[in-house]
């Protein structure tokens, strides 16, 4: 089915749960009975009123607090009181579980209460109590299963629904999907852009050990600094192999810098603490187990930095080592973070590689599956080729929840999902990655996602957009417009690309400081997806993914950053056209040239040494076009 011309629908829902997930399911079911029969034995057969609470206490986080409980007195209302708090505790140790990957705080605080209802002095234990415990029980499992019985029906309704619809979407493709690919042979950027490029290269040039302009505010979540150096890195290499492929000079300088960055400690230092907590292993070493928020994303920026320039540096042994403060050495590479890509997909049960210790992300998973992809392509390998079809099915049988949208992560251990909440962010962005592996998927989700984006007036629907930035946690629509306006420009929908970046602009507005533009309200996170999305055209991951570009030649080199900003660079023939921006009287470099060859800069004759290299002082007056050709070409 070619993703350009129809539609896959999306699969019959038979099924509550995919194959893994169910065996997840009757195993926590399986595990909680066994919790439930110890606390009934215990409250049935023990002697004492303190194990009997404690029994009561097995059977319901914060149940023991019940034994007393009651509406009349005083005593009554606090030991309720107690029990609300106590099932408080237990859903912010929940919250705990999956915002750092913590699997023992759940038990923990579970065990924890029952132990502290157990040492409060209730005296005797009444029957009436025991009677509403167990009827409460049931009364929730009798709801939790007529819950999912509806939500069942609700689905397999929507289901057809949603395939109804996708049909009737066929003939509007080339409506939707309306945009082109680069009108110019030499796309370049404005000086805007180039300035909103500034915000990434300002923070990766400076020294390897500073993190200066970066939020600083937890290394767990969204906001930590890794997810800001990937997508920084993501929007440079984007904006390199589209509009400045023939200069080396300090584009490809910020990509290794920003990589260099990912091996300071300080950046990775988080999974000695993961890992302890959430897989009860002390190994702080990021890449020897399954850590894809770290290897995978990290593979698909070295991928990225080696499409977009032709360079290998970090497929070489040993070039991507991290060193620990007590001195131990984790020595790693390109190749072995494709190796332990490669062996976690295959022993994983649902075939997607953990982020925080037990935590499955669809989105994370694509962005790991796209960096073996890239390396395939580069080196003319087949290691994706026989894992996309298991990918795409588990993909599909394990993580599409009845509605048809992809769940934004689920427990590998007990095979719960977290509804999908977040705004249209979380299903729009793995449509950009999809449409690499899978584009017909990425396109199907799109389609259905899109109806969300505009009210019947044509307007974009702020409210379907999160208000909290993903990225920092504060409240800005940056994050979910920027990624939004991201999946729009690499699927082709026009429409979409424009109204988010208008939207984004009027509520967070550009502001000029300095020769950078920045957004007061939007996280560093988001100004890397703003600056992908701005690199972006139709297919252009897709593309450079699976057919990299040829190493472009000559190249413009040790060009002075910021003094001159490269707008456009691309060879042409046996030379190189290029838009500069800048004043005054500057030195350009150049290398990739014939060897001992001559050549003309504009007006200026030059002769290449013997390595193919040539410097030349150039007059700049603000917006520059500048040609290289070999005397005698045209």
């Amino acid at each position: 089915m070619h993703p350009h011309t129809d539609i896959v629908p999306l699969p019959p829902y038979t099924r509550l749960f995919g194959p893994v997930t169910q065996a997840r399911v009757i195993r926590l079911f399986v595990a909680y009975l066994a919790l439930l029969g110890a606390g009934t034995a215990l409250l049935f057969l023990a002697h004492q009123d303190s194990l009997r609470i404690f029994g009561m206490g097995l059977i319901f986080p914060g149940g023991g607090f019940l034994a007393h409980a009651d509406i009349c007195t005083r005593d009554g209302i606090g030991h309720l009181l107690a029990a609300l708090a106590g099932m408080a505790a237990f859903g912010v140790s929940l919250l705990v579980w999956f915002g750092t990957g913590n699997i023992l705080a759940p038990p923990l605080a579970w065990l924890g209460l029952a132990i502290g209802a157990a040492t409060m002095r209730h005296g005797a234990l009444r029957s009436s109590t025991i009677e509403m415990v167990y009827a409460g029980l049931a009364l929730a499992l009798g709801a939790t299963a007529i819950a999912m019985s509806a939500w069942f029906a609700l689905a397999r309704r929507q289901r057809r629904i949603d395939n109804a619809y996708l049909a009737s979407q066929c003939g509007q493709l080339a409506v939707i999907f309306n945009a082109a690919g680069d009108a110019a042979d030499a796309p370049e950027m404005s000086l805007d852009h180039l300035q909103r490029l500034r915000f990434a290269l300002d923070r990766a040039l400076q020294p390897l050990d500073q993190f200066n302009g970066f939020e600083k505010i937890d290394q767990f979540q969204t906001a930590a600094t890794r997810y800001q150096l990937n997508f920084l890195a993501y929007g440079v290499a984007l904006t390199q192999a589209r509009f400045t492929p023939a200069f080396r000079g300090y584009m490809h300088a910020a990509q290794i810098a920003l990589l260099d960055k990912q091996a300071q400690h300080q950046v990775w230092s988080y999974w000695g603490l993961e890992n302890l907590w959430g897989n009860l292993q002390a190994d702080p070493d990021p890449v020897a187990r399954e850590n894809i928020m770290y290897t995978g994303f990290v593979a698909l920026q070295m991928a990225l930095f080696s499409a977009s320039t032709g360079r290998r540096d970090f497929s070489e042994a040993g070039r991507f080592t991290l060193t620990h403060p007590s001195g131990k050495r984790y020595v790693h590479d390109a190749g072995s973070l494709l190796r332990r890509l490669e062996h976690e997909y295959t022993a994983s049960p649902f075939y997607l590689i953990a982020c925080e210790p037990n935590w499955v992300y669809p989105l994370c998973n694509t962005i790991g599956a796209s960096a073996i992809m890239a390396f395939d392509a580069q080196h003319r390998e087949q290691r994706w080729a026989g894992r996309a079809r298991d990918f795409r099915h588990h993909l599909e049988a394990e993580f599409l929840d009845g509605f048809g949208r992809y769940v934004p992560c689920k427990s590998a251990r007990t095979g719960l999902a977290l509804p999908a909440i977040g705004g249209v962010m979380p299903l729009a962005m793995p449509c950009f990655f999809l449409n690499t592996i899978a584009p017909d998927l990425a396109r199907r989700q799109w389609l259905l996602l899109r109806r969300q984006l505009f009210g019947r007036n044509g307007a974009l629907r702020r409210r379907a957009f999160w208000p909290i930035d993903t990225g920092n946690y504060g409240f800005s629509r940056a994050s979910a417009y920027s990624a939004t306006a991201l999946a729009a420009a690499e699927l082709g929908d026009s429409t979409v690309y424009r109204a988010c970046m208008a939207a984004l602009e009027t509520e967070c507005p550009s502001v000029l400081k300095d020769g950078v533009i920045h957004r007061r309200k939007a996280s560093v996170w988001a100004h890397g997806v703003e600056l992908m999305a701005r690199a972006g055209t139709r297919d252009g991951f897709r593309q450079l993914i699976q057919a990299p570009p040829a190493l472009a030649r000559p190249q413009l080199d040790s060009l002075a950053y910021p003094g001159i900003l490269v707008a456009s660079a691309h060879a042409d023939g046996d030379g190189l056209r290029a838009v500069l921006y800048a004043d005054g009287v500057h030195a350009i470099g150049l290398s990739g040239l014939r060897p001992n060859a001559h050549y003309l800069a504009n007006d200026i004759a030059m002769t290449a040494d013997a390595s193919g290299a040539a410097r030349f002082n150039l007059t700049l007056g603000g917006r520059t076009s500048l040609h290289v050709r070999a005397q005698g070409g045209g």
